[in-house]
């Protein structure tokens, strides 16, 4: 890409030739309007409000997209270079655009190194969400085969009563007290968790399989045919070479408990 100011003179040369010759006529008008055209040029490359951007903008733009068609890591120096050229929320938009981009073209060492570089830009718990999805969207590209992840309960599991109502939540053994998944239930059919019953984006059964966690479940019901409540509490791990993980309950892991749910 030429820069500007040698398109502005291979631009210019003809009619500059034409205004210096000899027989040419209304000269003044001709480089009134000239002047205009260069102007309005000008403004369109480097105005703040330029409809194409300024010309740095789309020079670094440029030199980023094309690392990211090679898909390697993006270059601190251009990253440092788009950084000062945009205010904090056309960083933002622009880095959740591009890293977004970046996944759908199966770029994924262009994606990773962008979403590096701008989880210090998300501070808010809002912002958090979107990076923590930018996240998950990358992970699902890199390890397709734990998008579909499942844990279950079997069905054929022993229960004390029929079931009213209760929950299922999974969390990390020894891990952060927010579950990686969690459901209401009003039948056994419904104790299987999947990546969408997550609270956090990334923060997921898929995660728990890559970093080979250790599953605590836990259970509580209560019943149609009597006034108890029960509970199970234990612990799985996770089969790494199996997307899907069943747990049979037997009837004597429940534990009656008096208070409501």
């Amino acid at each position: 890409m030429l820069p500007f100011y040698l398109l502005t003179f291979f631009a210019a040369m003809p009619i500059l030739a034409y205004v210096l010759a000899q027989k040419t006529n209304n000269k003044g008008l001709v480089i009134g309007l000239t002047t205009i055209v260069l102007s309005l040029c000008l403004a369109i490359f480097i105005s703040k409000f330029a409809i194409l951007g300024s010309l740095q903008k789309q020079i670094i733009n440029n030199k980023i997209f094309n690392q990211i068609y090679i898909d390697s890591k993006i270059s601190s120096e251009h990253l440092k270079g788009i950084e000062a050229q945009l205010n904090e929320d056309e960083l933002k938009n622009w880095l959740v655009k591009l890293a977004a981009e970046a996944i759908n073209l199966k770029k994924l060492n262009s994606a990773e190194s962008l979403i590096t570089f701008s989880e210090r830009f998300f501070i808010t718990n809002n912002e958090k969400l979107i990076f923590y999805g930018l996240y998950t969207n990358l992970r699902d590209a890199k390890f397709p085969e734990y998008k579909d992840v499942v844990f279950s309960v079997d069905t054929e599991s022993d229960l004390p009563c029929l079931i009213k109502s209760g929950n299922i939540d999974l969390f990390i053994m020894n891990g952060p007290e927010i579950p990686i998944a969690k459901k209401e239930i009003n039948d056994i059919k419904d104790m299987m968790l999947t990546n969408l019953d997550s609270m956090i984006p990334g923060f997921d059964l898929a995660s728990a399989h890559l970093n080979q966690e250790t599953i605590e479940f836990n259970i509580k019901i209560s019943c149609i045919d009597n006034p108890n409540f029960f509970y199970v509490k234990n612990l799985i791990v996770l089969n790494q070479t199996s997307t899907s993980n069943t747990y049979k309950i037997n009837l004597n892991e429940w534990l009656k408990v008096s208070q409501e749910l």
